[in-house]
């Protein structure tokens, strides 16, 4: 294959415009996107070109454009309810995929139709033979943490406790009850997984409470080495700097996000007096 990988992007309004930005800067070549209508499309357009020069096309027919297009990636950031369309859609069409959190939801299907759809994603990634993943980032820096976790304490052994504590301020509005999961719990579940890989949740010792603006859990994590005591605490505020707290055993870091002199966004992990600093989190996952 000659010269870069070429990504089209389903749903470039939202947070899909910032995950086109990251493949363009990580030097694939964004060559398409979807949107919602022509109307949307072209204003979606003029946003991607001012943001990171885009110059590709832009389509409001998803098969035209896998059609046309023929993409190596495609990443799916359209409204929840279509990622079951949209993901089987583009792995079919011999796409990779990058699938953002939830990996599957719908407000008018119950658990099993849910979890039905999201096997339906995985079942049609295995036939074709393609890459599938989900926009949980955090795990990307999962090497770095130990790294500095080498540097503080020493190198990162067992894992007996996860913590992990996430404050947003949402970009559409404030989010309460369960939409808070819905829309979080992926990233400190898919950390949990990160660092524990093969292991399991004990229901038998799990505890949520799902209040207006808080979301608390706490539940064992079993694995071949033995158990691990996760507490997830996830909120939704309307002023102040969020809380992006999150590490294992007595080791938190807190993160940071910032621009470096090129504009480029960034992350920042402090414990202490201590800091080390990185790429940001989606940037290392694409």
């Amino acid at each position: 294959m000659s010269g870069p990988l070429r990504v089209a992007v389903i749903g470039a309004s939202g947070i899909g415009q910032h995950h086109a930005r990251w493949y363009h800067l990580a030097g694939f070549e964004v060559a398409a996107f979807a949107g919602a209508s022509e109307t949307s499309c072209e204003k979606t357009r003029a946003r991607l070109a001012e943001y990171f020069g885009f110059n590709g096309r832009a389509y409001w027919d998803v098969s035209q454009l896998l059609r046309e297009e023929a993409p190596d990636i495609v990443d799916v950031s359209s409204p929840f309810y279509l990622h079951r369309e949209h993901a089987i859609a583009a792995l079919e069409a011999g796409a990779h995929v990058l699938c953002e959190k939830p990996l599957c939801w719908d407000d008018d299907k119950n658990d099993e139709e849910i979890l039905a759809d999201g096997q339906a994603v995985v079942d049609a990634a295995r036939r074709a033979g393609r890459l599938l993943g989900v926009s949980a980032q955090y795990p990307a820096v999962i090497p770095t943490y130990r790294t500095f976790h080498q540097k503080v304490l020493g190198p990162l052994e067992k894992v007996n406790r996860f913590y992990m504590e996430m404050e947003v301020k949402g970009r559409k509005g404030p989010k309460s009850y369960e939409e808070i999961w819905i829309d979080r719990i992926t990233h400190p579940l898919s950390l949990v997984i990160g660092f524990l890989p093969g292991g399991q949740i004990d229901y038998d010792r799990t505890r949520c409470v799902i209040a207006e603006r808080e979301n608390r859990v706490q539940f064992d994590y079993i694995t071949p080495a033995g158990r691990c005591a996760v507490e997830v605490i996830m909120r939704d505020i309307d002023e102040g700097v969020p809380i992006r707290r999150f590490g294992v055993n007595d080791f938190l870091v807190d993160w940071l996000g910032y621009p470096d002199a090129q504009g480029i966004y960034r992350a920042a992990l402090n414990h202490g007096e201590e800091e080390v600093r990185c790429k940001d989190f989606l940037h290392i996952l694409i």
